[in-house]
């Protein structure tokens, strides 16, 4: 009989059926009934059964000997890896642990609250996060501007004016910070029954480009400095909705003296667009009814995030789109975690040696790189990573590899070997998706229907693999580590050393019986609950008086600091590395697709297949040719996650002053026959 489940090998956490045949899973199909993926197949999903059953699958704990390793239990695993933890941070203080967590682990309830709670309760400022890498500049902004960290959401179904930024093919909808192909076909929708106008923005000509009122090329990298034109010439043009200005926002004046340096010609030229492009679409978004900006993949995760994020919501907020229907709004949750984060402000929290403040109880994965280079005084020590491959995600790859090499402990929970297993001192198994039960208790994947799911284990976990929840419950109390000593205060601290033990699918069941109104059991028993389409006129503000605050002081330092384009002769490409061509979360769910290589426009004049050497200032990596003829000309196109090292090209030493996030995109480059 077909079982309901819903997936989590990416953020999408689609609703999939499947056919459970002698102990495995015969087929996976998502379910035609999902309000997420509305039953559009995924060549990921496909691939999950034979990635989970793949003979290099983690079975069994392995600890390093000499070049290899030998399989232990996991009673000599975790009491040795337990006093490893407890000794090191009485000899050289919590800052010297650090925990690193993968994209996906948000969408793993237990397994996200677990990790939080287990870095928590070790006392380490040093939580670094995938996922706030991705989401952190946005919600960073929200806390600055709205008082606290909203999850804001482009209500694009509603919007008559629809922008969206970076290379959105169908299969991947809508990229990781607003997924669901529900999104793609209220669009459609509404471009068929109210003439909605979409206006796409990138370095490439996507599928969904194709059906758009307008496509502008431009530069990889530039998303923030296009949203600061439209700004500017918004503001300068006098198109912003003075109303909604007056009412509703604070620090008008300041923002057009802070905004009077800039031209919309000078954002153009940055962008490698004309300046009439972005002067079109401000007056464009402007006047319509309702508009709302899409963020894509690297939207905010660049040198200019945080300035990127900021005139994303000041955009917004200026035209009147701001936490209203049509525009974007303040997603609150059937259960709403948000609002329990947001009892720990940035303001306040913890920091590391470099100063950076932990948001939402994490640090940009970026982060991490600094802290594997200090002196042996101030340095980390060790290291656990829950289902990440830092060695391969983070900028200036081989530096950050070399410093994972010098850690004192390095502790990996994977299923799949990677470049940071290979490093690591210990290799836990963890178990895949579909092994496990899951209750899913944040509800953005599903937007802007809400539901609440939960799925129990399909089969049993290969070989010895445990939770990871358990594995980091087993973990912490083996290290046997208590609240002194630690960078949290009291209560924080108490919480983390009780929720890194607590039984949390008790505390699941007690979450959903105080916060919904339904029979808690319903959801146990009927895989999905669903509580209908979410309330997109909430107005959610943090701020004592109620207004947006359009300028908030970090803001100045960013735009001073505003890192245009490096334009370079001798390196005529522009780096793309933030387009993902697919939702794997590693080479076991790309088994029989081909690797891209570097693709290039046809004009740049290499053949299809011909072998080159991609160079930047920070790097260089062989390749093999993919042409791709709706490329920018002069841009340069390594994906994330394949076969060649796309971050090596990527220097770890331009980032973000405000959050410490790296510039991805827009590295000048050359390719050259290898």
């Amino acid at each position: 009989m077909p079982s309901l489940s819903h997936c989590r090998i990416c953020e999408g956490v689609c609703g999939v059926v499947a056919d459970i045949d002698g102990g495995g899973i015969r087929a996976l199909r998502t379910d035609p009934a999902d309000p997420i993926s509305l039953g559009a197949p995924c060549r990921t999903l496909a691939a999950s059964e034979a990635a989970r059953t793949s003979t290099d699958r983690i079975r069994q704990p392995l600890r390093r000997v000499g070049d290899g390793f030998e399989p232990v239990s996991w009673d000599v695993a975790i009491g040795e890896i337990g006093s490893a933890l407890g000794a090191l941070r009485g000899q050289h203080g919590a800052a010297a642990l650090g925990l690193y967590l993968g994209r996906n682990l948000p969408r793993r309830s237990s397994a996200f609250v677990r990790s939080l709670a287990f870095g928590v309760g070790l006392g380490t400022p040093n939580i670094f996060s995938e996922w706030s890498e991705q989401t952190g500049p946005l919600l960073r902004m929200a806390e600055l501007m709205l008082g606290h960290s909203a999850w804001l959401i482009p209500d694009v179904g509603r919007a008559h004016y629809v922008l969206a930024f970076g290379d959105h093919d169908e299969e991947l909808a809508w990229g990781p910070s607003l997924l669901g192909r529900c999104h793609l076909s209220e669009v459609r929708h509404s471009q068929k029954t109210k003439g909605t106008k979409l206006v796409c923005v990138g370095p490439r000509r996507s599928v969904l480009a194709d059906e758009a009122t307008q496509h502008i090329a431009t530069r990889p990298g530039t998303e923030g400095l296009f949203l600061l034109g439209m700004l500017v010439a918004i503001v300068r043009g006098g198109w912003s909705d003075a109303q909604y200005v007056r009412d509703y926002t604070d620090g008008w004046d300041a923002l057009v003296a802070a905004l009077e340096p800039w031209t919309v010609e000078q954002c153009a030229e940055a962008c490698g667009i004309s300046g009439a492009d972005i002067s079109g679409v401000a007056l464009k978004f402007s006047r319509a009814a309702m508009a709302a900006a899409l963020p894509g993949p690297g939207t905010f995760q660049g040198a200019n995030g945080g300035l990127a994020a900021w005139a994303w919501l000041a955009l917004h907020t200026v035209t009147a789109n701001t936490l209203r229907p049509g525009g974007i709004y303040d997603h609150v949750a059937p259960i709403d975690i948000q609002a329990i984060l947001d009892t720990v402000p940035t303001a306040g929290a913890p920091h590391n040696r470099e100063g950076q403040p932990l948001h939402l109880l994490q640090l940009p994965a970026a982060a991490l790189g600094p802290e594997l280079e200090g002196d042996d005084a101030h340095r980390l020590r060790s290291l656990v990573v829950v289902d990440g491959d830092p060695a391969r995600q983070l900028a200036a790859s081989p530096r950050v590899a070399s410093g994972l090499e010098k850690l004192d402990l390095m502790v990996c929970l994977a299923t799949h070997p990677s470049a940071t297993t290979a490093l690591a001192d210990w290799v836990l198994p963890m178990c895949a998706p579909f092994e496990e039960p899951e209750l899913e208790l944040v509800d953005q994947g599903a937007l802007p229907r809400q539901t609440v799911r939960f799925s129990a284990a399909l089969v049993p976990p290969e070989g010895e693999a445990r939770p990871a929840e358990a594995i980091l419950r087993d973990l912490h109390q083996s290290a046997g580590v208590g609240v002194r000593g630690g960078v949290y205060g009291l209560h924080v601290g108490m919480l983390g050393q009780y929720l890194s033990g607590a039984d949390l699918d008790a505390w699941g069941r007690r979450v959903c019986g105080w916060s919904l109104d339904i029979d808690v059991e319903r959801i146990y028993t009927e895989a999905q609950v669903e509580l209908g389409v979410s309330d997109r006129s909430i107005w959610r503000t943090g701020n004592a008086d109620g207004r947006v605050k359009l300028l908030p002081d970090a803001i100045l330092a960013l735009l001073s600091a505003v890192k245009l384009p490096e334009l370079d002769d001798a390196r005529p490409l522009f780096l793309w590395t933030s387009r993902r061509l697919d939702n794997a979360p590693d080479s076991a769910h790309r088994v029989g697709q081909p690797d891209p290589g570097i693709m290039l426009h046809p004009d740049a004049g290499f053949a299809d297949g011909a072998l080159v050497r991609v160079a930047t200032a920070a790097g260089s990596v062989a390749a093999t040719v993919t042409l791709d003829e709706r490329l920018r000309p002069d841009v340069a196109c390594v994906p994330m996650g394949h076969m060649v090292d796309a971050m090596a090209l990527v220097s770890a030493d331009v980032r973000d002053p405000l959050l410490g996030t790296v510039a991805r995109d827009g590295s000048p480059c050359v390719v050259t026959p290898a």
